[in-house]
């Protein structure tokens, strides 16, 4: 009993330093695209900032998503007057628990970088969409005059 609680707890600890590292090297790779297109719509000033905040939002969702509680509470002793039995800790689980928790991290990545680079794609239509009137309509106003 002592002995599955000790695995429960090195899972734990094993699980969420794979998520981190995922997730960080994961925030890295993606931080000099972020950097260029952050600067490009919002400028320098303001990329700067708003790239150390999806370089966050990278890790954290990442982290969110690779630690999975629910699947993990399989492995705890059940609750008093709850009929469930607790999942016995084995080579073949751990090797699956760590590979899950891999993959999960990379898809709440993936979601989260899904989502800023199509808002990023939206802001880049409005801006040339912007500058296309701006040019189209400066030289009507010159020619006016």
């Amino acid at each position: 009993m002592i002995e599955q609680a000790i695995m429960f707890y090195v899972l734990f600890t094993t699980i969420l330093i794979v998520v981190v590292v995922t997730a960080a090297a994961a925030a890295r790779f993606f931080d000099p695209a972020v950097g260029k297109i952050l600067s490009r719509t919002l400028g320098q000033d303001l990329a700067d900032a708003w790239r150390k905040y999806v370089f966050f939002a990278i890790v954290v969702s990442g982290i969110s998503g690779g630690v999975r509680q629910w699947s993990l509470q399989q492995y705890l002793p059940p609750a008093p007057g709850k009929g469930t039995s607790q999942l016995q800790l084995s080579g073949e689980r751990w090797l699956l628990e760590l590979f899950q928790a891999f993959i999960s991290t990379l898809q709440s990545i993936a979601w989260v970088v899904l989502l800023f680079f199509l808002c990023a794609m939206l802001a880049y239509a409005i801006m040339r969409a912007v500058e296309y009137r701006r040019e189209e309509s400066g030289p009507r106003q010159h020619g006016d005059e």
